[in-house]
């Protein structure tokens, strides 16, 4: 995420940063209409999938090999459902795992920007859990922006938390805006870092057809920042290199767009949703991609409810670098989970 520290500077600067973004929104916007009306921006998902209801096919895999409980595994941006291959290797012992692609990523379909929003996640994860949620009681898990969409479905439809879905965890993420925002020292500095934070991402967004005619990812200098912000100390080489592949396969635009929206994110009001179901709020303590405050400040805003379980030696992609302890959280808030039902 894009974001300006701009406690230091004065109004002129600030007036000056903002009106040039201003410009150069307009220009890339023009840019990114005429790419548009050149490029099919609609994407067909790949079967097995769950249709939206606005036409988007998600892919999806169920290993049923248990009946209940049923785990949802929801990915975040750039990547796709098989990030969890070590989660859907170990739950799949004692529950039932779902994972898909979120729209843009993967197999899934894209509908364009307009559907590109942590809201329209949490949507999706919702219609996802009515059509496959099973009989059994529903455990969502979301990594980053996964994370997010949950929150989101969490603020959309309170009413599946404490009925339908019975445990949460939260991996990677964060319900305060991205900006940091809510950090800054006046309230003239926060509103200066969501604009400028705001138009850095619509910037991106408009000049995606030509910063992904340069596929950036597949550059030697962006295998090296890509490593540098999921990763922290001599992480396995099998991770990386699957968390490379997967940003390599998702479209510039389809990152771009959904940047778009997290400039403006901000999910704190549901945190009180799920005060009434057992979460895990997990990270890596050297996570460069998600601040390391936002993961105890959650679980304290969670109350009792929360476990809070940060990882040593880990960065954003924890349950890549280190599944045996993720796996065993995640064990964990099943065990809650169950002892947390009725009979």
């Amino acid at each position: 995420m894009i974001s300006f520290d701009l406690d230091g500077a004065g109004p002129r600067l600030r007036s000056g940063a903002i009106a040039l973004s201003t410009a150069g929104i307009a220009v890339g916007l023009a840019t990114r209409r005429a790419h548009a009306r050149r490029v099919a921006r609609r994407r067909n998902g790949s079967p097995p999938a769950v249709r939206t209801d606005d036409g988007v096919r998600l892919h999806v895999e169920v290993a049923d090999d248990v009946a209940a409980p049923t785990v949802v595994l929801v990915h975040g941006i750039g990547v796709s459902g098989e990030m969890y291959e070590p989660q859907w290797t170990a739950l799949r012992r004692r529950a039932r795992v779902v994972r898909y692609d979120q729209r843009g990523h993967g197999s899934s379909g894209w509908a364009g920007g307009r559907g590109a929003t942590v809201a329209e996640l949490g949507h999706d994860l919702g219609q996802l859990v009515d059509q496959l949620g099973g009989d059994g009681p529903v455990v969502v898990a979301g990594h980053s922006m996964g994370g997010m969409a949950v929150l989101a479905l969490a603020a959309e439809r309170p009413e599946l938390f404490g009925t339908r879905i019975t445990g949460v965890a939260l991996l990677s993420t964060r319900a305060a805006p991205l900006d940091g925002a809510e950090r800054a020292s006046t309230p003239v500095t926060a509103r200066a870092r969501t604009g400028l934070s705001t138009a850095g991402a619509w910037l991106l967004w408009s000049a995606a057809p030509l910063v992904g005619s340069l596929r950036p990812v597949r550059t030697r200098l962006g295998q090296r920042v890509l490593r540098w912000q999921l990763f922290a100390g001599d992480p396995p080489e099998s991770a990386v290199r699957a968390s490379s592949e997967m940003w390599q396969e998702t479209p510039v635009g389809v990152v771009s767009a959904y940047v778009r929206s997290l400039a403006s994110y901000d999910q704190r009001p549901a945190i009180g949703v799920l005060r009434s179901v057992p979460v895990l709020v997990l990270a890596g303590r050297e996570d460069r991609t998600i601040p390391t405050h936002s993961a105890p400040r959650m679980a304290e805003q969670i109350g009792e409810q929360a476990r809070l379980v940060l990882v040593d030696g880990a960065g954003h992609m924890v349950n890549t670098t280190h599944a045996d302890e993720v796996n065993a959280a995640l064990g964990d808030l099943l065990d809650r989970v169950e002892r947390n039902s009725p009979g």
